[in-house]
């Protein structure tokens, strides 16, 4: 009975069970736990030495509700280590070398995003060009009756058009130049364009405003003075004035669940992090700068004279039937410059065969 008692009384301590069984069998009891130490369970009893303390501990401080976990901690948890000095500072030093590596980096990301982005806008400016061009062009094709004048205007069109697939392949956009064209003279007119509801005359609502209204949007046919609203406008503002119109709460709560804040992580994870990134930054980043400087759009394009060299070296000569529209592809300039550039880079032209060398009489 009293080897039953000692080892209940044990267990509601918070000694395991093993152990529990081995001092009641043992014929100690909570008294005479009080009176020997550590060395004694060691020798006597054959108790490792930290399972000693253990026990020893709980003994003396009585029982407890949370004794068992109380144990299992002292037993098992690891000895703490000190943390050297000199290791924290090399890491402190490592950690600012990363971090200064990975701003360089991402430094040097953003600037190559930044020369992608204004190659593309100087390319994109200029194929808005000469689709304007393009759109005048085919308008004086439509309204010329000379023959003589609308093969002058074909020939316009020729240029401008391998000009405007240049810029079009640089940009890798969907579909053709010519889309562009037809949609800005057949589309974009009719857009901004309003038919009088009583005559359908046409009008463009930069001259056809009606002064008598200046608080609404309407307009005047001037063929049969009706004063009118158009149809988009009564549209909007029913959208407007309706009740389906959307409106924002600005003290609501937002609609997704909000993420709870981080934990704090310690130096190892912080350490793993700023790895990662750097890895992944510094991999983005040189693609991008190698991207760039491959790029039709940066250094894609020849020098007019190494052109005309290395077309002059293969051939002999150069002829505008047969160069032009490598001249255009290959440099980017204008391809009425095509004459300007042969004389400036001393070539004579024979009016006889057409073609540019660099000898006078050949």
């Amino acid at each position: 009975m009293a080897k039953k008692d000692t080892y209940l009384a044990l267990l509601r301590r918070g000694i395991d069970e093993t152990t529990a069984m081995q001092l009641a069998d043992s014929g100690l009891k909570i008294g005479d736990l009080k009176k020997i130490d550590q060395t004694m369970l060691v020798e006597n009893y054959g108790l490792k030495p930290d399972i000693a303390d253990g026990v020893l501990e709980i003994i003396k401080a009585g029982p407890q509700s949370h004794g068992k976990e109380r144990f299992l901690s002292k037993v098992l948890a690891p000895e703490r280590k000190q943390e050297s000095k000199i290791e924290e500072i090399r890491f402190q030093r490592e950690r600012r070398d990363v971090l200064a590596e990975l701003a360089e980096q991402k430094e040097r990301l953003k600037i190559a995003k930044v020369e992608s982005f204004r190659a593309q806008k100087l390319v994109m400016n200029r194929l808005g060009k000469t689709v304007e061009l393009i759109v005048k062009l085919e308008d004086n094709l439509e309204d010329e009756t000379k023959d003589d004048l609308k093969v002058k205007i074909r020939d316009q069109l020729e240029t401008r058009g391998l000009e405007a697939a240049r810029d079009h392949e640089m940009l890798e956009l969907d579909g053709t130049p010519q889309d562009i064209v037809d949609y800005r003279r057949k589309h974009v007119p009719t857009l901004v364009m309003h038919a009088c509801p009583i005559c359908g005359e046409e009008m463009d609502p930069r001259q056809s405003r009606d002064e008598d209204r200046p608080d609404e949007y309407a307009l005047m046919c001037w063929d049969c003075e009706t004063s009118f609203q158009p149809e988009l406008i009564i549209n909007v503002m029913a959208r407007l004035d309706g009740a389906d119109r959307i409106t924002v709460e600005e003290d609501s709560r937002p609609r997704n669940p909000v993420p709870p804040k981080p934990a704090r992580m310690d130096l190892e994870s912080v350490n793993r992090l700023i790895e990662a990134d750097l890895e992944s930054t510094n991999a983005s980043a040189d693609a991008m700068t190698a991207q760039v400087e491959s790029s039709a759009l940066v250094g894609g394009l020849m020098d007019i004279n190494d052109w005309i060299d290395q077309t002059i070296a293969a051939k002999g000569y150069i002829q505008a039937q047969e160069d032009r529209e490598d001249f255009i592809l290959r440099t980017g300039a204008g391809a009425t410059k095509f004459n300007k550039w042969m004389k400036k880079a001393g070539l004579y032209f024979n009016k006889q065969t057409g073609r540019w060398t660099r000898f006078k009489d050949r």
